[in-house]
């Protein structure tokens, strides 16, 4: 094909082709012309014959369907006289031997290509004659300068010409031979059809006017062509959208970052040129090997006998397919004895070019290795390309003419859904199931390169003699010419050369190679446009259906009562059980014996289950992912963890007591993790039951701004329903259960005057964080039910606001208007922003986004111990995670194999193969940590794992029996992986084995489980409080450190103060202010871990020391003596030396102690608070009383048994972490002498 690396048609391009006024004849005619054409192997090519002038002059010119100009070479041009060489063979053009030749436009004829070949001279008119059809006046270019021996015949777009880019008017644009051959009244409308027949025929034929349906078979379908960037038609580009690898051992399809691809169908064009990624594929299908000695792939000839094809499809899954098998794309290298493999895999065979070569950008090519299988007919008027099934060899003919101008293809039917063809399909390696049928012995050697080709002996030069060179430049160069945004991009041996590069250079380098190939995958596959073009509608409404929700609430506020309500509606369980029923099965959600026999949620369980809701009249299928949270203070990782990985929560809240000490800290780790949540108030149907108590905490404890989008009917034990305040409508529960929800649009009459005024309420506390809202508010339009959802949704997940509905989910009341709330209110997973770190930008934010199509992230957020090994709960932020697949652990780099993949139901799983992006799912045989980010190996990132909150209560524990150490062991070992809030450590110098919790009641589960999952009984010492050591007042010091042990010895002077941290009570900081270089940098720095060593263990009771700085003013050095270790040990002596004069004190832990208990007992519980800390606030209800106090943790222990005692059992409490405070003098004095006697006892040991 050729074209005009010199046109520059810029915005010029209006039309793809000529004007109407060019068409002067428009009437029906019924005539067709039928040339044969023929493939010129050394060139490359078909080649027609044709006749110019008068007398005619016989000429073998190219066809190309890429251009729009005939040209012929001068017969007096160089190229055609020169001595030793064959000239012009195919035939040149001699002006002065015609008298009807005409020049129209004087050195107005000029064609660059880019691989520096060029054809300049005149515009000229004459006679000209194809396929016994004559143009009487036809214009054309004459190549005086040109270095090109054959000319060509051009019947693309005439807006193709060259006079275009010369010129730069559309005006130059002249009717071009199928034009032309319209306006001659010979065919009817500008379109022909084009049969290259298979590559041993080596003939074919070129129909202008109608189609031979005699030289097909199955279906010919109409396809759309595509314009180019300006909305212009200048070339046969069609969107390439499938392609399939067939062989006897399997199929497989074949995928590209760029589907769908814009390809020209281009007759110019021996070889078919596709993107990187797909030719790569296609390559390893069939065995191919790049080899840069001759710049393209090869493989051995032999595989022409292959039984493989591969099958192109084109306009969506509707469109045409057109299979193109081994034989046709096997060609010979050259003329005469092929060369040989030298070394490598064919060592020894001969080989061939391969058909389908790569391309690094658009546009990309479908030449004749591709045409010789389809027959295709060119409708230049409807911008239609029919494509069918070639009929090989055949002898019928049936030619049936275009009937009009603008009549379509004949017997050409439409492909369906061709908007289909612009959606991306997902990009997965292929399992190159059909690449062992297609007889490459089983050889993996894509892209492998070297000089391992060699001329046969008796071919007489040598392996890159000039023979061999010019041979292949006959034999292997093509002409190739397509448009590209208006600029026509024309090259013969430059199409190998732009963006090809050798892939491996051996087999050690592959690896290097596909890692850079990663990276390039990586990096487009980040686009967000890019991803989103290619979702398919399937995966749109997948992912906009997805909930990833979590339960949490303070203790006892009905969280695991509401999850199994969810449960039994969305139909995951055929029956309810209560947390303490009498059935003695307990709830589904607490699965663990030690949560069913003391009615707690110890550890998040997770679920899933499908919610049917109706919207505008259909029923729509949510799936959720929920996850059930512990509400006692002790287990609060497992809300952390749940937190750092959903979309959306529930918070739910007790009718009576409302916000509660717990639901501040749960609210507060929802807003850690930028967690949006609706809010349930549930025990409707107890006494004192107040929603809009509840609302009024929301807003003025939590800072949270809310209203309630439901009122109750009724209250306490006449609660029975709610009023929906958007819609204006009752909801009330029926049937067993409460599985029928009555909707009824009358409101009780009662409830009417407070149901306005709520609804009112809920508009104006919209119309603080909601613009529109608030802009219909001020101009007094109410808002419609649909904009006020619209409203609460946006205001939900930008965390601005919180909705808040009611019901009693242990009554069966309301709880179904509460999970049609989750999906009207709470995020999808692409709704919320989840970020990871990209390590190799400085961990800078990148987003990531559910598609299934980019490459996989997921975080392992919770491990447990299952009897099938270890489970890991992971969350999948990003691609899909299928069972088989490898993962690595970016945390340690780690390769790990996903052998089975659950969904869990609490403590049952359902196998799955597969996970999309933003779901929950877990796996088994991964060996990690808490907290790890795996990615598919493509991507350089990593997560940020949860928050974990410091220990604050340590006992020591021992098994009673040294036979159970190794069960003790294997134990610990899961509990601290299991729980990153649990901690052991070994005593150094008591050698006790101690571990660390959350609180008294986090340990003693522990101690319990060691009992009865691995039957070791423990003793369990005197809990052990986190105490803290600091300093209040500023001491200097000036500190030497001289010894000598014989050889070199240690010196270190240092010389400064320490003094309280002002800025940050729980940190420490070390400055140096020596100038002069009295003490070098070097050693500055050891000072400063020196003083970092000091810090972990104070001097009087060997706890941590916090909120001390120490900064350091002079010293001096040795110049034997001093060295790192010197300075680093005299800073630690310095510092515990001087702690004493710096006001050395003791701080203990004070915790935030809520106290929840029965009126009457209120006086009983006041007693115990005022021995233990200081009441900070109470609460009294109408039943029931809360206390808030800090209290030292070290005054708890034991403080449930005497809660129990002082209020018969009906008082509870929770304690969380607040801060460090002096301990009291006397308590100081006791501990610090406590300490000093053990460390007595040990030295005198």
């Amino acid at each position: 094909m050729k074209g005009h690396g010199v046109v520059a048609l810029g915005g010029l391009l209006a039309k793809r082709q000529p004007p109407a006024s060019d068409l002067t004849r428009i009437r029906k005619r019924a005539s067709t012309y039928e040339e044969v054409i023929n493939n010129e192997e050394a060139r490359g090519g078909y080649f027609a014959t044709c006749r110019l002038g008068t007398p005619a002059q016989n000429l073998v010119l190219q066809l190309d369907t890429g251009s729009s100009d005939i040209w012929v070479p001068d017969s007096n041009a160089k190229v055609c006289t020169a001595s030793g060489t064959e000239g012009c063979a195919l035939g040149s053009f001699d002006p002065s031997r015609s008298s009807t030749f005409e020049v129209v436009g004087d050195n107005e004829f000029d064609i660059n290509y880019v691989d520096g070949s060029s054809s300049k001279g005149d515009y000229f008119t004459d006679l000209f004659e194809i396929g016994g059809a004559t143009i009487q006046n036809m214009t054309m270019g004459l190549g005086q300068q040109t270095d090109i021996a054959y000319g060509l015949v051009g019947v693309g777009y005439a807006v193709n010409e060259a006079i275009v880019g010369t010129t730069q008017s559309l005006s130059s644009v002249y009717p071009n031979l199928p034009v032309n051959m319209v306006n001659e009244n010979l065919i009817n409308t500008v379109a022909y059809s084009l049969w290259l027949n298979d590559l041993d025929s080596s003939s074919g034929s070129i129909l202008f006017g109608g189609i031979d349906t005699g030289k097909y078979v199955g279906d010919l379908t109409r396809i759309n062509i595509l314009p180019n960037s300006q909305k212009l038609y200048t070339s046969f580009m069609v969107p390439l959208t499938s392609l399939e690898a067939t062989s006897p051992s399997g199929s497989d399809t074949l995928t590209s970052l760029r589907f769908p691809i814009s390809v020209v169908l281009d007759s110019g064009t021996t070889l078919s040129y596709l993107p990187n990624d797909l030719a790569a594929q296609v390559w390893k299908e069939v065995g191919a090997i790049y080899s840069p000695q001759f710049q393209l792939a090869v493989l051995p000839c032999d595989m022409a006998n292959s039984k493989g094809h591969f099958s192109f499809g084109f306009s969506g899954p509707d469109g045409p397919r057109i299979k193109v098998f081994m034989d046709e794309l096997v060609l010979d290298l050259m003329s005469g004895p092929a060369p040989v493999f030298r070394t490598g895999p064919y060592k020894g065979m001969t080989a061939c070019e391969f058909g389908i070569q790569n391309f690094t950008s658009g546009p990309y090519l479908l030449g004749d290795t591709f045409l010789r299988s389809a027959y295709v007919v060119y409708d230049l008027i409807n911008n239609q390309i029919g494509l069918a099934a070639t009929d090989f060899n055949s002898t019928k003919t049936n030619i049936v003419p275009f009937e009009s101008l603008s009549a379509h293809i004949p017997s050409a039917t439409a492909a369906q859904d061709q908007s289909a063809a612009t959606n991306k399909p997902s990009v997965t390696t292929p399992a190159y199931a059909a690449s062992p049928g297609n007889d490459n012995d089983g050889y993996d050697t894509p892209g492998i390169c070297g000089e391992f080709v060699e001329m046969k002996k008796q071919h007489g030069i040598g392996m890159l003699g000039p023979g061999f060179l010019s041979f292949v430049r006959m034999r292997v160069i093509r002409a190739v010419a397509t448009l590209n945004s208006g600029r026509a991009a024309a090259t013969r041996v430059g199409v190998r050369h732009i963006g090809l590069t050798c892939r491996v250079a051996s087999h050690t380098q592959s690896s290097t190679s596909h890692l850079q190939q990663a990276k390039e995958l990586a990096a487009a596959n980040m686009s967000v446009e890019a991803a989103a073009a290619r979702r398919t509608p399937e995966e749109i409404q997948r992912i906009a259906r997805v909930r990833n929700i979590g339960i949490a609430a303070h203790i006892d506020s009905g969280k695991t009562t509401v999850s199994e309500r969810v449960l039994f509606y969305t139909g995951k369980s055929k029956a309810i059980h209560e947390v303490r029923g009498r059935d003695g099965v307990g709830a589904k959600m607490d699965s663990m014996e030690l949560e069913r026999e003391r009615g707690i949620t110890i550890q998040s369980a997770a679920t899933f289950a499908d919610w049917k809701k109706v919207e505008n009249g259909k029923e729509e299928t949510y799936h959720f992912n929920l996850i059930d949270t512990p509400g006692h203070i002790d287990f609060t990782i497992e809300v952390e963890r749940a937190m750092r990985v959903l979309d959306g929560a529930v918070m739910v809240l007790c009718a009576v007591s409302g916000v509660q000490s717990q639901t501040i800290t749960v609210d507060r780790q929802m807003k850690r993790y930028n967690v949006p949540r609706i809010s349930f108030v549930n025990k409707m149907d107890r006494m004192g039951a107040n929603p809009f108590k509840a609302v009024e905490m929301i807003n003025n404890k939590l800072k949270v701004p809310a209203a309630a989008i439901q009122i109750p009917i009724g209250s306490e034990k006449e609660f029975e329903g709610v009023v929906d305040l958007i819609e204006m409508r009752s909801i009330r529960n029926d049937g067993l259960r409460g599985i029928n929800v009555k909707v009824s649009k009358e409101i009780p009459a009662h409830l009417k005057e407070l149901a306005a005024e709520k609804r009112q309420e809920l508009i104006e506390k919209l119309a603080d964080v909601d613009d529109e809202i608030a802009e219909m508010f001020l101009d007094e339009v109410t808002p419609t039910p649909a904009q006020i959802k619209a409203a609460i949704r946006r205001a939900t997940i930008a965390r601005k606001f919180t909705p808040v509905l009611m019901g009693s989910a242990l009554a069966d009341k309301c709880v179904q208007p509460m999970l049609d709330a989750v999906c009207d209110y709470l995020p999808a997973p692409e709704d919320v922003p989840n970020m990871a770190l990209d390590r190799s930008k400085n961990e800078e934010p990148v987003a990531l986004i559910p598609y299934n199509s980019l490459p996989f992230v997921g975080l392992a957020f919770k491990l447990e111990e299952n009897p099938y090994g270890q489970l890991t709960y992971m969350r999948v932020y990003q691609g899909t995670l299928k069972k088989g697949s490898y993962l690595f652990n970016t945390r340690n780099d780690k390769k790990v194999r996903i052998p089975r993949i659950v969904r869990m139901h609490s403590n049952e799983m359902e196998d799955a193969a597969e996970i999309g992006a933003g779901e929950i799912c877990a796996v088994f045989g991964v060996e990690c940590a808490s907290g790890d980010t795996f990615t598919d190996g493509r991507l350089p990132y990593g997560m940020s794992s949860m928050y974990v909150p410091d220990a604050v209560m340590s006992l020591s524990i021992k098994p009673k029996r040294s036979s159970d150490a190794d069960a003790f062991s294997k134990a610990m070992n899961r509990f601290m992986r299991e729980d990153p809030t649990f901690r052991l450590h070994v005593d150094e110098e008591s050698e006790e084995t101690i571990i660390s919790g959350m609180g008294e009641l986090h340990l003693d589960i522990y101690v319990e489980r060691l009992r009865r999952e691995y039957k070791v009984d423990c003793e369990t010492g005197k809990p052990r409080v986190a105490y803290r050591e600091t300093i209040s007042r500023r001491a200097d010091f000036d500190f030497l450190l001289k010894r000598q042990s014989g050889g070199p010895g240690d010196y270190a002077r240092v010389v400064g103060f320490i003094e309280p941290n002002e800025k940050d009570k729980e940190a420490n900081y070390f400055e140096s202010r020596v100038v002069g270089g009295n003490i070098p940098e070097k050693y500055l720095s050891a000072c400063g871990k020196g003083f970092e060593e000091a810090c972990l263990k104070g001097p009087l009771l060997g706890h941590r020391v916090i909120g001390a700085s120490l900064i350091v003013t002079d010293g001096a050095t040795h110049v034997t003596d001093s060295s790192d270790y010197a300075f680093n040990l005299a800073t630690q002596m310095a510092f515990r030396k001087t702690f004493p004069d710096a006001g050395g004190v003791v701080l203990e832990p004070l915790m935030k102690t809520t106290i929840t208990a029965p009126a009457e007992f209120q006086g009983a519980v006041l007693m115990l608070m005022n021995k233990r800390g200081n009441i900070v606030d109470t609460e009294v209800g109408s039943d029931e009383f809360t206390m808030i106090a800090e209290c030292s943790l070290n005054a708890m222990f034991g403080f449930s048994t005497h809660l129990r005692a002082a209020t018969q059992g009906k008082g509870e409490f929770s304690m969380e972490f607040s801060h460090y405070s002096a301990a009291p003098p006397h308590l100081q004095k006791e501990l610090v002498a406590n300490y000093q006697k053990e460390l007595d006892s040990k030295r005198t040991k």
